[in-house]
């Protein structure tokens, strides 16, 4: 059916083999290893409801992505994710998120998880990382405080000829050549 590329003994590599290979292997990244520079594995969570794509994800992005998570989740549409529809939802969390993976967890253990103890970690999440409270969170302020930005640089104004020469002979002050340790400038 589909032609063969090259045979290792009673096995064969066919071009769709090939194909289904190489869409694993791109595929395989976890949502933290595709995350932009600089920002936490854990943004992965919040940053998978970023719908427009424009890095800012705001509680009604974050709210539509939920409930589409939710329904996705409960496969017989019945408004409770029971025993059996949380283990597979635990399991496509581990296979998307790996080591930050978030259990999906029936706290009040009625047996039915219900949409808010669906949203808990990421409502958790989203409201500690919105630092500025305005309902929307910034790849900034997914950095968190462990993950600083780097100062910005704002060049010094440019000095005339006269104040770049300086006096002939200056003996007073610190040079930072000639300062110890303990210098204070």
């Amino acid at each position: 059916m589909y032609p063969v590329l090259f045979r290792i003994g009673d096995f064969e590599i066919t071009s769709f083999g090939v194909l289904v290979a190489v869409g694993a292997l791109a595929g395989g990244l976890s949502a933290a290893e595709r995350l932009p520079p600089g920002l936490p594995p854990s943004a992965a969570l919040l940053l998978r409801f970023d719908a427009d794509k424009d890095g800012l994800i705001t509680k009604e992005e974050m709210e539509t992505g939920l409930k589409a998570d939710y329904a996705a989740a409960d496969s017989n549409s019945d408004g409770c994710i029971n025993p059996a529809e949380v283990r597979a939802e635990n399991t496509l969390r581990l296979r998307r998120d790996a080591s930050q993976a978030s259990p999906l967890v029936d706290w009040n253990l009625d047996g039915c998880v219900d949409i808010r103890e669906f949203g808990n970690t990421a409502h958790s999440y989203f409201d500690l990382a919105d630092r500025t409270k305005d309902g929307r969170v910034s790849q900034l302020e997914l950095r968190g405080p462990a993950m600083p930005v780097a100062p910005r640089v704002i060049p010094a104004p440019a000095k005339s000829a006269t104040e770049t020469a300086g006096p002939a002979s200056s003996t007073t002050g610190i040079s930072p050549a000639t300062a110890g340790p303990t210098a204070r400038y």
